[in-house]
């Protein structure tokens, strides 16, 4: 019965999380999809806010791509993991950011746990291996491509040998949730999102620079910009809900 109430849980999150699924009052219009990416542009200043969280300008200033996510869990002996987000490459010769490419995620958890968490995540693509997940195929993040935690910014200079890994997590989560390890699924592209909101795929977004930014596209990379120490300090436009 718990494994019945967990798959059952994986499955409403997925409806939920997973663009592909959605139908009814969860179907986006670029509206929504322009408050999506803004609310990750309040993700990512929310982290930076928080000294044991911050990511170190000088990561970010390196990093080849960076995704924002919003994820929540759900657990009841075997759990589920389901989450949303935008994904931005930057070009290696120019250093401009690409437009934000809409992104989902699922999976399933195994292990003890209970309880529910949400939790926003953020990771940094340091070099061509992190950018395998965006490019197709089955890519599981911390399985077929390693990752490791960020190192925060404490003023300190950063140990070289804790960054090594082709993508490096932060995450700032809350609620309760106890937990084991968590396999199977990856990121994948949003594929209704990106076509309602900008009639192409994920591909022609991030690397063939097809697709300029839009307005509040624009608000999140200045806002990537300004805490990689590449923009000018102002106050990011935010978003006024979810």
């Amino acid at each position: 019965m718990k494994r019945i109430l967990a798959l059952s849980a994986l499955l409403v999150l997925t409806s939920l999380f997973t663009p592909g699924l959605e139908a009814g009052p969860f179907k986006k219009n670029p509206a929504k999809l322009d408050e999506r990416i803004l609310k990750s542009a309040d993700r990512l200043a929310a982290m930076q806010a928080d000294p044991k969280k911050r990511i170190p300008a000088s990561l970010l200033n390196q990093a080849r791509g960076i995704i924002i996510l919003h994820k929540v869990k759900a657990g009841l002996g075997i759990g589920g993991e389901a989450g949303n987000g935008v994904a931005l490459v930057r070009d290696e010769k120019t250093r401009q950011w690409s437009a934000p490419a809409f992104i989902s995620s699922a999976e399933g958890s195994y292990g003890l746990q209970f309880g529910a968490q949400e939790s926003d995540m953020i990771l940094l693509l340091m070099n061509d291996a992190g950018l395998k997940p965006l490019m197709g195929g089955n890519f599981n993040i911390g399985v077929d491509v390693e990752a490791a935690v960020g190192p925060a910014d404490g003023g300190a200079a950063i140990d070289s040998s804790t960054i090594n890994a082709p993508i490096l997590v932060y995450s700032n989560s809350g609620g309760l949730f106890a937990g084991a390890a968590f396999k199977g699924g990856g990121i994948l592209p949003a594929k209704k999102n990106n076509e309602v909101y900008y009639r192409t795929h994920l591909p022609q977004i991030l690397f063939e620079r097809k697709i300029k930014p839009s307005q509040s596209g624009q608000t999140l990379i200045e806002t990537i910009k300004q805490f990689s120490g590449e923009g000018q300090q102002t106050k990011p436009q935010t978003s006024t809900g979810y």
